[in-house]
């Protein structure tokens, strides 16, 4: 047996086992056993047993043994986690406590659970940052840079609040996240834009009213995200003034209720930063074209009803819809990037196009869109022609 500290051991079974002294027989200790499948199980039985003296039947004065309940440098990563998660549940919305439960369980927790954290230094987690590069997806496959820079940041947070509270936590801030590489926005082109508006804004509107269409539309003059646009309601638009306020978003995150029915369940909750709650103008022509779909004002506007469409089934029509057009190539993604960059074309300028996609600061609209095409650069260029070029001497 391997021994993790006073009193409790990991059995060549695979077991934990922990051991005191129940009572004591002719001067002789009598030992009790206790077993979990970790060591934190283990560790927690023991507690419990030792603050309940009730068990010396010994007429002398024994003293307890003491295991310091406060000795951290014994704590195994999964209990630090356990902790975090259980800070950090109150404090952020919904899906992203989802989010982080299901990084912590599917890529850190199977990995480092029943490790003691002193044991986990820089060196380990390049490693590890390495194996889930390469290895750490389904069965042995690669995982995106992204995954994996997600989840390093969850663990640098955990790491953070476990050397805040006390615990041997190497410091692991300067652990380098994978290089990513920048893929281009995609977008459509003039001609399939054209395409698309052409097919999608000619049909006579009678009683086959094309809620997808209307999506599509929407998006490609507005820019919102898919879980956005399935969370408008028609009290959202003010068609006096032709504005549309962004205000909630629909989304299926894990259900992580104790007896669920279901491993994952729907959400409408607020956007995902205080900027993606923001009110759009509305081209008068859309405003026009979403006239001739309103029902009730409490209704969705992708349903017509009171019952929301969720983010994945909406795609799925979308892409049978883009499909028959012969364009399923592009992501719906790919019409809030195509307004942007039609904006920027236009002239937009940058602070006016943040706000309205949403964008928590302007910085991240400019790296994303702000691009000038070669003409504008040899435009510009050709500013810098001295005067004698200009205005030659006759």
């Amino acid at each position: 047996m391997s021994r993790m500290g006073k009193s409790i051991y990991k059995r060549k079974d695979g077991r934990w086992e922990a051991r005191y002294i129940h009572h004591y027989e002719n001067g002789k200790a009598k030992y009790r056993f206790l077993y979990a499948t970790t060591y934190s199980g283990v560790r927690d039985k023991l507690f419990a047993e030792l603050e309940d003296g009730e068990f010396l039947s010994s007429p002398l004065p024994i003293k307890l043994p003491q295991f310091d309940r406060s000795a951290k440098s014994l704590s195994v990563f999964s209990e630090i986690s356990r902790l975090w998660l259980a800070e950090v549940k109150n404090s952020v919305k919904e899906s992203t406590y989802a989010r982080y439960y299901r990084i912590v369980e599917k890529y850190l927790n199977p990995a480092l659970a029943e490790i003691p954290v002193v044991k986990l230094d820089f060196c380990f987690f390049k490693s590890f940052s390495f194996d889930l590069l390469n290895k750490g997806g389904i069965k042995g496959t690669n995982l995106s840079p992204k995954t994996v820079t997600d989840v390093l940041c969850v663990l640098k947070t955990i790491f953070r609040y476990g050397k805040r509270n006390g615990y041997p936590c190497t410091d692991i801030g300067s652990l380098p996240y994978p290089a990513k590489s920048k893929k281009p926005a995609e977008i459509l082109t003039v001609i399939n834009r054209d395409a698309i508006e052409s097919e999608l804004l000619n049909p006579v509107v009678g009683e086959n009213k094309d809620r997808v269409s209307l999506g599509i539309i929407f998006t490609l003059y507005t820019g919102v995200r898919i879980g956005e646009l399935c969370g408008l309601k028609f009290e959202d638009i003010d068609f006096k003034a032709n504005t549309v306020k962004i205000k909630r978003t629909v989304e299926r995150i894990s259900n992580l209720e104790s007896g669920a029915q279901s491993k994952t369940k729907l959400i409408i909750s607020e956007p995902k930063t205080e900027s993606s709650i923001r009110v759009i103008p509305l081209p008068s022509f859309l405003a026009e074209y979403v006239k001739q779909f309103h029902t009730d004002s409490g209704s969705y506007l992708l349903t017509g009803t009171e019952k929301p469409t969720e983010p994945h089934q909406f795609y799925l029509r979308y892409r049978t819809y883009m499909r028959r057009l012969g364009m399923d190539v592009y992501t719906f993604h790919a019409l809030r990037h195509t307004f942007a960059t039609r904006c920027v074309e236009n002239g937009f300028d940058p602070k006016s196009l943040s706000e309205i996609l949403g964008h928590s600061n302007v910085l991240t609209t400019m790296s994303l869109y702000v691009h000038p095409t070669l003409e504008q650069k040899r435009r510009q260029m050709e500013t810098l022609t001295p005067d004698i070029f200009l205005h030659p001497k006759m």
